[in-house]
């Protein structure tokens, strides 16, 4: 039991957590007491630090694995979905305008992981960096909406991060010549094909 606390397990443990703050949204939402939006608030943030620290104890500890990776980005689509229906049981007339990022980047987040099942019969986990800069936007966005009632310009500067994020996302599923998690950048999945190609070893 005790070396299920140890240090290096930390990071799974933040990931186990995001999981588990997804429900608690949507509770908090439904039931709508005192200052609901804040308490909202205050649970996405936590989501979303635990994000990433996860990693950030990951490479500290050098416990960086597949297996963690794919956990990460299982339970992102967990949390954000949560997070998603918690803010539209709170305020349902934001829909007219948000259903535009929920369609579009929700058959967008698709692509990657079918052409991901088709190449290399797993499931993708690119992690690259402009999904991460995407994450603290669609934070920032969904934070001044659960708190004001409404959705800003910020919105659609959200969205259209998310969709370039998106094609980047697929563009690195197409490059990479195997299967493989934490691919920065279409950069890195060209480093990665020219590396294959020429017989050289990458992580």
């Amino acid at each position: 039991m005790l070396k299920f606390f140890s240090p290096r397990n930390l990071p799974f443990c933040l990931v186990i957590f995001r999981i588990l703050c997804a429900p608690f949204i949507v509770i908090f939402a439904s039931i709508r007491i005192n200052h609901c939006g804040l308490f909202c608030t205050i649970i996405l943030a936590l989501g979303v630090l635990s994000d990433i620290f996860d990693g950030v104890l990951a490479r500290k500890f050098n416990v960086v694995t597949d297996n963690l990776r794919l956990w990460d980005s299982r339970a992102d689509v967990i949390f954000w979905v949560c997070t998603a229906i918690a803010l539209h049981i709170l305020y349902p007339t934001l829909w007219h305008i948000s259903w535009v990022m929920i369609i579009v980047l929700g058959i967008m987040e698709t692509i990657p992981r079918i052409i991901s099942h088709i190449r290399f019969k797993r499931e993708a986990s690119t992690h690259h960096i402009l999904s991460k800069i995407f994450t603290l936007f669609l934070w920032a966005t969904i934070s001044l909406a659960f708190l004001n009632g409404e959705l800003g310009n910020l919105y659609w500067l959200t969205l259209l991060i998310g969709i370039i994020s998106q094609l980047e996302a697929i563009a690195i599923m197409l490059i990479i010549p195997k299967w493989a998690v934490d691919v920065k950048s279409i950069k890195s999945a060209w480093k990665m094909r020219t590396d294959f190609i020429l017989g050289n070893k990458y992580p």
